[in-house]
């Protein structure tokens, strides 16, 4: 796909800001930053709206021609599988649902499921309110978005570090007034489900 540089070239065409396409789709400016560098995808709505917008298709948009996307579809369900929290404890709950993620997405991450992720601890990199991808299948790495499970704090999201023999679950967030969370011999073990691959924001407000 090569969605962030047709929007961008569709819009200066256009002669349009981001903070005027933002306004025209209800969406914020840094969501379309962050469409325009593919950072996040669009919904599916706003693939539409946009679509809409420049006169063109989906499928183009998307960088893909009609036979193709006819044929593999441009996005997929993907189970929606609880809370998880950025911020304080709080009960994660239980959700039966599926989310719309965009098919390149979906097929890289066969066995990825989503999580409802609320809170301000990362939100150096997700918005407050926003839902996660996490592919269980893929190894922690340092430095890197995780989906834990600690005794004391449930399922959290949080950048993962491994020492020798300590894990540590750090926050990223601008207020800085998060703590750690440190895992070492004689403690609860941290429990990895899967590393964070990719996110929306619940209300577009990326």
């Amino acid at each position: 796909m090569e969605i962030g540089k047709n929007l961008r070239r569709l819009r200066s065409r256009a002669g349009l800001t981001q903070q005027e396409i933002a306004d025209k789709l209800d969406v914020s400016r840094v969501a379309i930053g962050q469409w325009e560098s593919e950072k996040s995808m669009p919904r599916k709505a706003n693939l539409e709206q946009l679509a809409d917008l420049f006169g063109t298709t989906v499928a183009d948009l998307m960088g893909e021609d009609a036979a193709e996307a006819a044929i593999s579809g441009t996005s997929r369900m993907v189970p929606l599988l609880g809370f998880a929290h950025m911020g304080e404890p709080c009960d994660e709950g239980n959700l039966a649902d599926e989310v719309e993620v965009p098919a390149s997405i979906a097929d890289a991450h066969p066995r990825g499921f989503m999580v409802h992720a609320q809170g301000g601890c990362m939100d150096n990199r997700f918005p407050h309110d926003a839902l996660l991808l996490v592919d269980p299948d893929m190894e922690p790495v340092n430095g890197q978005p995780v989906l834990a499970e600690t005794s004391d704090y449930g399922a959290v999201v949080r950048n993962y570090t491994r020492g020798r023999s300590t894990v540590m679950l750090t926050a990223d967030s601008h207020s800085g007034e998060y703590d750690d969370i440190l895992a070492g011999p004689g403690d609860e073990p941290v429990v990895c489900k899967g590393r964070v691959v990719w996110y929306m924001g619940e209300r577009d407000e990326r």
